[in-house]
């Protein structure tokens, strides 16, 4: 199975996301600034990085577990759905894969020092911002991979589209 969190930049609740979902954070505290920080490509990616997939590691099940941006497109993650299931009707592919949305659990603080520190490149300000919604996000991150894995275990699907629309 593959596990593809995805969001606008792919660089602070996605990779929380598979930070979770890989016990790379304990999802029983909130994680400290050093956790957050510290997590593979946090506040990492840039503008030309979206669209890319980005491996994270293997869960305990085996499973494969990547993040990615979309950007502003609406059409990236419909095209990628499309593609995959092109593949998988033509025995391809034979690979389930879960495409699940994390901007849902962004918090306005995260928005903000996303677009401080990505964009203006003033991370004095955005970083600390960055932290703060991560802690505030924490609970609804864990939330979400939870409810992501356990749709991929109980669904009969071999191609998931999550867009976690409940956590907002």
């Amino acid at each position: 199975m593959i596990f593809i969190y995805n969001d606008f930049g792919g660089t602070h609740t996605t990779v929380l996301a598979a930070a979770y979902h890989l016990k790379k954070l304990d999802e029983t505290r909130e994680p400290t600034k050093q956790e957050i920080l510290s997590a593979h490509n946090f506040n990492k990616l840039v503008y030309k990085d979206r669209g890319k997939l980005y491996f994270h590691g293997v869960d305990e099940e085996g499973n494969k577990v990547y993040t990615m941006g979309r950007g502003r497109s609406k059409i990236l993650i419909p095209g990628i759905y499309n593609l995959i299931d092109t593949l998988q009707k033509q025995n391809a592919l034979n690979e389930k894969i879960i495409l699940s949305n994390t901007s849902p659990t962004v918090p306005f603080p995260m928005t903000c020092g996303g677009m401080l520190s990505r964009w203006l490149k003033i991370d004095f300000i955005g970083v600390p911002l960055l932290v703060s919604g991560a802690k505030i996000a924490y609970q609804d991150i864990v939330n979400l991979v939870h409810h992501t894995k356990d749709i991929a275990k109980s669904s009969a699907s071999p191609l998931i589209l999550l867009e976690n629309e409940q956590f907002k």
